[in-house]
């Protein structure tokens, strides 16, 4: 018997045994299913934690703490944990008095930089630092603007984008910003009874809180002046401030790492607010400039840095590298490495669930070729006399069972695919109640997700199954002996 014949005789054997072989087809078909649907829960929700983390940061940037590093110590204390809890570890001297000591020019943030730049798989280090100005629109003023200051000379290796308009770059204006889309609600209208009273403020009538600048269309300036607006307190002399215009070069994303912050250049600002509170503290009495002169100092001190790193198999290396160098460094990769040990275990026991399913489909399999070797046996006695070889036999078998678990597994892979888009669709406090599990639809993410390998899986596996319990059947066929084949009733 040619190939050919011998699989026209396995599709026309499986009609003629229509009910049954739809019966064993169902067992391959809920054993598919499970393993699909319950791996994919598993990978689905891996996926959309891994998209909620990196909502947090990049994962290839990492935060390093600069906190204390000028202190007289060289850097104060480290935190890092230890066995699961947090413990204080003295850091070794980057910068502090034991630089300071030899160049009084050394700056021990920067040296810092330098040495993490200097480090395998470090693409750049850019020093992030904090500070605050007032915005200027007509009569309103925003007093607290809390800014972002980066290198704009660096920001390009990060990855912070923009809801309108694009990022900072090298080669802006001094006072080019990057705002924050929510900032005209921080807009105060100074010249009202009590500005600072938010009940006073308009609302529409959903209850949101009508900004009185609009950031996208109207003018805004900028002021060091941290009383600019306000009416002089008694015994306060009246101060003339300088307003500088903004260039607003785009807006952030409502949801981005960086969302809360309104990005300038480190440099420029530095440069502008030391000139600034120089020029101030000359006309001021020194307890009234003591407070300017501790801002003046802090323009030098930096408590953050971030990393940005070639790939993100390498930041675990250079976390630990940055940490030897006596700098408390970590990044969101240590909790998607978190995320993707527990989630292994949660999709192996997902699998085991489904294999015990398609195991039982097997066993189906198998009693079903077997009773077919019995209601057959005639068959096969006159297929030997007729000269058909025992491979032929054994290989007709074989592909039985193999179509039994092709179409029970095609079948279970469509309706993975359904069941997986009735997951999806389920409202977030419903998976929540139902799995434990909250999915943010601005984040994005699924509750289950089936990749491509997942489905070749599924579909190798009911193959393989159903090959395997048939295999002792085609054997037994294969084995019987002609006469006592065609004798048989």
């Amino acid at each position: 018997m040619s190939k050919f014949d011998i699989l026209l005789l396995a599709f026309k054997n499986f009609r003629r045994r229509m009910v049954r072989s739809i019966l064993t087809i169902i067992g391959v078909v809920i054993g598919s299913m499970a393993i699909v649907v319950m791996v994919s829960l598993g990978i689905g929700i891996q996926e959309s934690m891994t998209m909620m983390v990196e909502r947090w940061g990049d994962l290839t940037t990492v935060n390093v703490d600069l906190w204390g590093l000028d202190s007289e110590d060289g850097g104060g204390m480290v935190v890092r944990s230890v066995g699961g809890g947090v413990a204080m570890i003295d850091s070794p001297s980057i910068g502090g008095s034991s630089s300071r000591s030899q160049n009084n020019d050394v700056n021990p943030f920067y040296e810092a930089i330098e040495q993490i730049e200097a480090l395998d798989h470090v693409v750049a280090a850019m020093l992030f630092r904090t500070d605050n100005v007032r915005l200027v629109s007509g009569r309103y003023v925003s007093p607290w603007t809390w800014l972002g200051l980066v290198d704009t000379s660096k920001l390009r290796h990060f990855s912070i984008g923009t809801s309108q308009g694009r990022m900072l770059e090298f080669g802006d204006g001094d006072f080019a910003m990057v705002l924050n889309p929510q900032l005209g609600t921080e807009f105060l209208d100074m010249r009202s009874r009590d500005p600072w009273d938010w009940s006073r403020r308009p609302f529409d009538d959903e209850g949101n809180l009508i900004p009185y600048v609009d950031i996208f269309n109207d003018e805004i300036k900028l002021t060091f002046d941290d009383r600019y607006g306000e009416r002089p307190q008694p015994g306060m002399a009246r101060r003339r401030a300088q307003l500088h215009d903004v260039d607003i070069v785009g807006f952030q994303e409502e949801l981005g790492n960086y969302s809360w912050y309104n990005f300038m250049d480190l440099d420029a600002f530095t440069q502008h607010k030391r000139a600034y509170l120089t020029n101030l503290m000359r006309n001021l009495p020194s307890e009234e400039a003591e407070y300017y002169k501790y801002q003046l100092d802090e323009l030098d001190r930096f408590s953050q840095a971030y990393v940005k790193v070639d790939h993100r198999d390498n930041v675990a290396a250079v976390v630990e590298q940055i940490r030897d160098l006596g700098l408390n460094s970590w990044s969101n990769i240590e909790w998607v490495n978190q995320i993707d040990d527990q989630m292994s275990v949660i999709q192996l026991v997902m699998g085991f669930i489904g294999a015990v399913a398609l195991l039982v489909a097997a066993i189906n399999i198998a009693n079903t070729m077997i009773m077919s070797i019995y209601e057959r046996t005639k068959e096969i006695g006159i297929m030997k006399v007729i000269g058909c070889r025992l491979g032929d036999i054994c290989l007709l078998f074989l592909l039985e069972a193999a179509i039994l678990g092709i179409i029970g597994g095609l079948i279970g892979v469509a309706g993975s695919y359904g069941v997986s888009a009735l997951l999806n669709n389920l409202p977030p406090d419903s998976i929540n109640s139902i799995f434990g599990f909250y999915i943010d639809p601005d984040v994005g993410g699924s509750l289950s997700s089936i990749p491509y390998w997942l489905v070749l899986l599924s579909l190798g596996i009911s193959l393989g199954v159903a090959v395997l319990a048939g295999l002792y059947p085609s054997i037994r066929a294969m084995r019987l002996s002609a006469l006592e084949a065609i004798g048989n009733e």
